[in-house]
């Protein structure tokens, strides 16, 4: 349905008479509680709740919000996650957009000034045997396997992937110099339901940047968990440099 044939407050039709849509595209409950009075309109032609003067129309509260949280230095407009310019009226630069879009996120604002995201890497929850803290069981069943058979190794450290290094992953293990290797081996645990779309994009997204890197990954699932010490010591035995080892 278009837009001009929709309620501004709640987005359901616009009420029909005789053929002729409402020029204020009210529906037809909206419609009634401005006829009795329960709505009314105000000076700029938003519709109003005359006790509270709260304004009622959908969009208006979403894009005040976005315009005023969207941080803007020297009148460009820059993504709240990593500071790089992006589109006006836009909190995220694409690249974040798509780093943060399967997450529900958590933002930290100082003094109206300065934002911290709080991703996933903040809500760890389980205590390994070396201290780590990681957010799942089955991370924890990794991390203390890794820790059992003496391989260094650290929790979601930062991979830069541009060279500016304002964009990175978070892997959820890094094997630094594994064994006669001087390069780091990393390793997901891609333990999310499959039929999850968004969380998918998300990894199809990852997976294409470790592609196109030659990072070496070693990827585990849930029936990985099951025997992890056969599947691990299977996956870093015959691990191929340079490409995504699933």
């Amino acid at each position: 349905m278009i837009d001009e044939l929709k309620c501004p407050i709640c987005g359901q039709a616009t009420r029909v008479y005789m053929g002729n849509a409402r020029k204020d595209r009210l529906c037809a409950k909206h419609a009634d509680e401005l006829k009795s009075g329960r709505i009314i309109v105000n000076e700029e032609g938003l519709f109003v709740e005359p006790k509270t003067g709260k304004i009622l129309n959908k969009n208006y509260q979403e894009n005040k919000v976005e315009k005023e949280v969207v941080a803007e230095q020297n009148g460009v407009a820059k993504c709240i996650a990593c500071g790089k310019e992006t589109r006006p009226g836009f909190l995220f630069c694409p690249f974040c957009y798509r780093k943060y879009v399967d997450k529900k996120l958590l933002v930290e604002i100082t003094n109206c000034k300065e934002i911290t995201i709080l991703d996933d890497s903040y809500e760890g929850k389980f205590t390994c045997t070396d201290g780590h803290i990681v957010k799942s069981k089955s991370e924890m069943i990794i991390d203390n396997w890794l820790f059992d058979h003496n391989i260094p190794h650290a929790y979601e450290k930062i991979l830069p992937i541009d060279a500016d290094q304002r964009h990175d992953l978070h892997p959820d293990f890094c094997l630094p110099g594994y064994g006669d290797d001087t390069d780091d081996i990393y390793i997901e645990y891609w333990g999310y339901n499959e039929k999850n779309i968004e969380y998918t994009k998300s990894k199809n997204y990852k997976m294409k940047i470790y592609k196109d890197l030659k990072i070496t990954l070693i990827c585990l699932e849930e029936k990985d968990i099951m025997d992890i010490s056969a599947s691990l010591s299977r996956k870093l035995k015959f691990y191929k440099k340079g490409q995504i080892n699933e």
